[in-house]
């Protein structure tokens, strides 16, 4: 017996109902006894009282997730709503980590979580698979999450990449919270080692294209854009979308449908999503900003992003060799459902079928996403990530 897996989600209003709900439907559909579980919410429960309620159906399973901008499950798309997956079956061995202090000490912490998971020493002789599932808090971290990302995967090497995404609130950038057994914390990161004798496959797309002629980027300082091709950079982002007639008030929203792509060697431009205009005309992004690089204004298409998805579905199948998928867990970024509109779910089903319309899978509207693209793990936005544990062929 290799892996198996089993969904559960409840859009019951009521915290309790709804853990209790998820949480007996995943281990319906998984039919073994759990051994992992991860829990994702939307930001209109009581977290103590969903993991409590959760927990009375599981008892003490390892356990890990965070708050989402949304949900992802077989039935569709829940803005609302409490998701589980429960893992289980044989042919895998697991550890759970947690550690605070994301935003003050973003290095000490994934060192933290990263030691933690190389102690439990799962099997190290053994030929194995591995990922890293690693949530982060979405909002007090989207300054220090590449140095967190790198700080993690230089403790446990590249034969363990990570996967996972930054915790979420429906884009009220209010409020978000991480699970870890009957825990719940912010600014911090909590990780979750799978190491399978099977294949782990892992995808990531965006499927924004460049909009602007290629800059170079004169002047930045951390997630700060400050001059493109030695001008102003507000000015340039003007200057190349003038029908946007745009302001510092209403540039949160243009942005969405623009954002900035740093060229990288191979793959996709690394995307970053500029939030504001800072009092001395810096364009603020989510997360670091490549340093001597060249950068596009972006744009993309519901076509495009739908493409992209599928793109990355198909990599992470691709990776499992021919082995048929146990289960997919999908990290979506919550502005993506902005531009496609009433095509939100169209994305998710082309995923699906390339996935399989059997695979059990979960996903998450994240406020950024972990992946590697040919290449070590980085921090995305406005990109679909997707990892795939592969099932025994019998």
């Amino acid at each position: 017996m290799s892996i198996l897996a089993g969904v559960g989600a409840s859009t019951h209003s009521e915290s309790a109902l709804a853990g209790r709900s998820a949480a007996h439907k995943a281990l319906a559909n998984l039919g073994v006894a759990p051994r992992l579980l991860v829990a994702f919410t939307t930001e209109h429960y009581d977290h103590t009282v969903v993991l409590d309620a959760i927990r009375s159906v599981t008892g003490a399973v390892p356990l890990l997730g965070c708050c989402t901008g949304g949900l992802i499950v077989p039935a569709g798309i829940l803005p609302m709503g409490v998701g589980l997956l429960a893992l289980g079956g044989a042919g895998f061995e697991l550890a759970l980590a947690i550690a605070p202090g994301l935003s003050t000490t973003p290095v000490v912490s994934a060192e933290t979580v990263a030691e933690e998971l190389e102690a439990a020493q799962l099997d190290p002789t053994a030929e194995r698979n591995n990922v890293a599932l690693l949530f982060t808090d979405g909002l007090t971290g989207s300054l220090t999450m590449d140095a967190a990302i790198q700080s993690a995967a230089a403790v446990l090497g590249p034969l363990c990449p990570l996967f996972g995404g930054a915790a979420g609130d429906s884009l009220n950038y209010g409020h978000t919270v991480l699970f870890a057994g009957d825990r719940i914390m912010s600014d911090a990161l909590v990780a979750a080692q799978i190491s399978s004798t099977m294949p782990i496959g892992v995808g990531v797309r965006h499927g924004w294209r460049p909009a602007s002629r290629r800059m170079a980027v004169t002047r930045s300082t951390g997630n700060l854009l400050y001059e493109l091709d030695g001008r102003p950079a507000l000015e340039i982002y003007r200057e190349l979308l003038p029908a946007e007639s745009i302001t510092a008030e209403n540039f949160r929203t243009i942005s969405r449908y623009h954002p900035l792509g740093f060229v990288q060697a191979g793959s996709e431009p690394l995307v970053r999503l500029p939030l504001a205009v800072t009092d001395d005309g810096a364009l603020s992004c989510v997360g670091t900003l490549p340093g001597d690089a060249f950068a596009y204004i972006m744009e993309g298409t519901p076509e495009s992003l739908i493409e992209a998805a599928a793109v990355a579905a198909e990599r992470a199948m691709a990776a499992l060799q021919g082995h048929p998928p146990a289960v997919a867990i999908v990290i979506n970024c919550v502005t993506r459902p902005p531009l496609l509109g009433d095509q939100s779910q169209a994305e998710i089903d082309r995923i699906r079928s390339v996935l399989g319309a059997t695979t059990p899978f979960i996903g998450m509207y994240s406020f950024g996403e972990i992946a590697a693209d040919d290449g070590p793990p980085a921090f995305h936005n406005k990109t679909v990530a997707i990892c795939v544990l592969g099932s025994s062929s019998s």
